[in-house]
């Protein structure tokens, strides 16, 4: 059965807003946040973003307007992984900043901060080759980067 046109609208907008708020809340986690940890709304956003793309992702395959690709398999096993394990700031962490004591030589260079996929490979799946698809296309790679290009095929289907 396909999927009604109105549905289709609801679900790309909502998935188009919680990404938004996701970005924004990794940007202000990277400017002001870094200092006090404070991972909160990345989770929550992140899990909505992913709850949503995996919902609609859902009904695409199941209406076989789109496949079920590696990316889709990677995206599947962050959602797992995120059900099973409510801590949430384990799926994301930072990498780089800065650290003290600060010894200055030549140049002052400051690492960029970036939000990636974590290790949390821990969950057992059934289908295997969903928690390889995640090692492959999300593990230890940015957030933003990786969900971008799944976003954009969305919001055009």
């Amino acid at each position: 059965m396909e999927l009604h046109e109105n549905a289709k609208k609801v679900l790309k907008s909502n998935i188009e807003i919680l990404f938004n708020q996701l970005k924004a809340a990794v940007d202000n986690y990277i400017n002001d946040g870094h200092s006090m940890g404070e991972f909160r709304f990345i989770n929550a956003y992140l899990s909505a973003t992913i709850n949503a793309m995996v919902a609609y992702i859902e009904r695409l395959v199941g209406t076989k307007q789109i496949e079920e690709t590696e990316l889709v398999e990677a995206l599947k096993f962050a959602n797992n992984l995120q059900k099973h394990n409510p801590q949430l700031i384990r799926i994301a962490k930072s990498t780089g900043g800065m650290s003290f004591p600060i010894c200055f030589e030549d140049e002052m260079i400051f690492p960029q901060i970036s939000i990636v996929w974590d290790d949390c490979i821990c969950l057992e799946t059934r289908k295997k080759s969903q928690k390889i698809n995640y090692e492959k296309h999300f593990q230890q790679r940015p957030v933003i980067e990786t969900l971008t290009p799944i976003i954009n095929a969305l919001l055009k289907e």
